[in-house]
């Protein structure tokens, strides 16, 4: 956002050197004025750190039970690139750190009525703690630095030293707690942090710090890990926040009678009684392209298809009857439909994942990858698949399928549905549908994960049905309970909202989960004798999946170190 005033001055005043130019606006001034104060703000909320939407470089689809088009997806994060020079996705900004502190310093004696400059001081304070966890979930500990230092004059040493893992969380928690007694509970500006806000990420914030209590390892030097000790307390506060949350009555989640379709509208409208938080686009000077890069190529303006669910991920959804399988696939099953195989699965699947033979704004969506013209039987050895090429009036590959000759189509043959608008055609940087950063299905999670890890297994089992039973699944308890089911409810619930990559390392599960894993789709084949489909299991990706045990948390790198002598890297780098 652009502040600016006009001053109207006489021609003396060009030579004076006393007058305030005109592009330049003294914190004195701006801090007595509303105004100027909420523009102030603004800007802060406009810097934030919200990437998830990014269909490219976001983290929604940056983890390990997603591709992208083309076979030959890389990512830093999947792929073993992060080293010492390359902190992947990082998130280093003591420029934008200070600005907040400044804007701290100077709202809490400013000349402005007490509501109003309570309400600021708190988002800002939530803000700042917000972007401190952004840098303990990267880095662990960092130089945490909450006043407004000089820069004419020596940076003191203790803002140049990195802060335990430890001191960090604490701070985080301190400042949140500090920001919910200062902030209102109007809950409708969705794009605004309110206590309810400052609660929530007090519930997200304190989960993750008990992950790393309880999981992770405690360096020598205290500055990544937290002592195990401590575990239990993280997980009780985060419990805590999250059920205020809950117990608000602001926020409800949304129900009806075709789970699909209600799982789809959490993520197509804006504003709705179960979003917490979301970050603000309105299509124009504020926007992002996610459907255009989604939606099926063939309904597309020239891209489409960019992020490809793997099979490994239509697998990890439960059945309606409460158990988990692999279909068997292969020429000698056939199957009535492109979902055959993956009928009777948790709703929450077909409301993210397109399959060969969906309808998507009113079209057919066509994965399939050949012909099979045997009469009797199936023989691979006999498929047509050539594009411009038709088998008794049918194309022998579907207009959305990996074969046709155009740089965006699937690795998978599986489509992304979730958050892709239902009009065909989107044009680029037009598209104004705000993402839930924040939602209450998130604090159930957060409840029934803390309580689990508690040892409060029915206590558990209660907040993980809600998402459970809004989407008919069975109800679990005390003796159903394990920590599998608890993840996987929490990884399909927040299935592409840049969770999961954070979640592995967090449980210290992305070394067993990700170093070697297998990339898969399908490839649907047409048997035109029968009218039914067979699927042959292809690779996803060309280049193999690293992971090692440094990535649990990102490099410090070797360029910040040169700059600042003080800071030491983090272990394996």
């Amino acid at each position: 956002m652009i502040l600016f005033l006009v001053f109207f001055t006489s021609c003396d005043d060009l030579f004076d050197l006393d007058v305030v130019p005109p592009d330049l606006i003294s914190a004195d001034f701006v801090f007595t004025n509303e105004a100027l104060v909420e523009s102030n703000i603004a800007d802060l909320y406009q810097r934030f750190p919200f990437d998830a939407i990014n269909p490219y470089s976001g983290t929604s689809g940056w983890h390990d039970l997603n591709t992208q088009r083309g076979n030959n997806f890389q990512s830093c994060r999947t792929h073993g690139q992060m080293n010492f020079e390359n902190d992947c996705k990082g998130f280093w900004d003591y420029v934008y750190i200070r600005d907040i502190n400044f804007f701290i310093e100077n709202i809490k004696n400013a000349d402005l009525p007490e509501g109003f400059r309570s309400r600021l001081e708190g988002e800002g304070r939530a803000l700042r703690a917000v972007v401190y966890y952004e840098m303990q979930i990267r880095y662990g500990g960092v130089p945490l630095v909450d006043v407004v230092l000089d820069p004419f004059e020596e940076v003191p040493e203790q803002y140049l030293l990195r802060s335990t893992e430890e001191q960090l969380a604490d701070f985080i928690d301190s400042e949140l707690e500090i920001a919910v007694g200062l902030l209102g509970a109007n809950p409708s500006q969705k794009g605004r942090i309110n206590r309810w806000t400052a609660f929530a990420y007090k519930a997200i914030a304190n989960l993750w710090s008990a992950s790393i209590a309880k999981f992770g390892t405690l360096a020598d030097n205290r500055l990544t890990g937290i002592p195990a000790s401590r575990a239990d307390e993280f997980y009780m506060k985060a419990s805590a926040a999250a059920r205020e949350v809950i117990n608000s009555g602001n926020y409800s989640l949304l129900q009806g009678a075709d789970p699909v379709q209600i799982y789809s509208d959490i993520f197509l409208q804006s504003n709705h009684a179960e979003s917490i938080y979301e970050r603000i686009y309105n299509g124009v000077e504020i926007n992002h392209q996610f459907t255009h890069v989604n939606q099926p190529t063939p309904f597309s303006q020239g891209q489409g298809s960019l992020s490809n669910p793997t099979l490994e991920l239509i697998h990890f959804y439960e059945n309606l009857d409460g158990t988990f399988g692999v279909p068997d696939l292969g020429p000698n099953n056939l199957y009535a439909t492109g979902r055959g195989p993956w009928l009777n699965k948790d709703p929450r699947l077909y409301a993210t994942v397109m399959f060969e033979g969906d309808i998507y704004a009113g079209l057919v969506v066509e994965t399939y990858e050949g012909i099979d013209p045997t009469v009797g039987g199936t023989n691979p050895g006999a498929i047509i698949a050539q594009t411009g090429v038709s088998y008794q009036g049918k194309p022998t590959v579907g207009s959305a399928s990996r074969l046709q000759e155009n740089q965006f189509f699937p690795s998978t043959n599986f489509l992304l549905r979730k958050y892709v608008e239902t009009t065909p055609q989107v044009p680029a940087q037009t598209e104004g549908n705000n993402w839930k950063i924040i939602r209450l299905a998130e604090m159930y999670l957060i409840v029934a994960e803390s309580e689990f890890e508690l040892g409060n297994l029915a206590e558990a089992a209660t907040f993980l049905n809600f998402t459970r039973e809004r989407v008919g699944l069975i109800p679990l308890d005390a003796g159903t309970i394990t920590r599998d089911r608890v993840r996987i409810e929490r990884t399909v619930e927040l299935m592409y909202e840049g969770h999961r990559w954070y979640d592995l390392r967090r449980w210290r599960t992305a070394l067993e989960v990700l170093d070697g894993q297998e990339v898969t789709g399908v490839r649907p084949i047409y048997h035109f004798d029968s009218g039914q489909y067979y699927f042959l299991v292809i690779s996803g990706e060309q280049v193999q999946r690293v992971f090692r045990e440094e990535h649990y948390y990102n490099p410090i790198t070797r360029g910040r170190i040169q700059l600042f002598a003080e800071l030491v890297e983090n272990p394996g780098y």
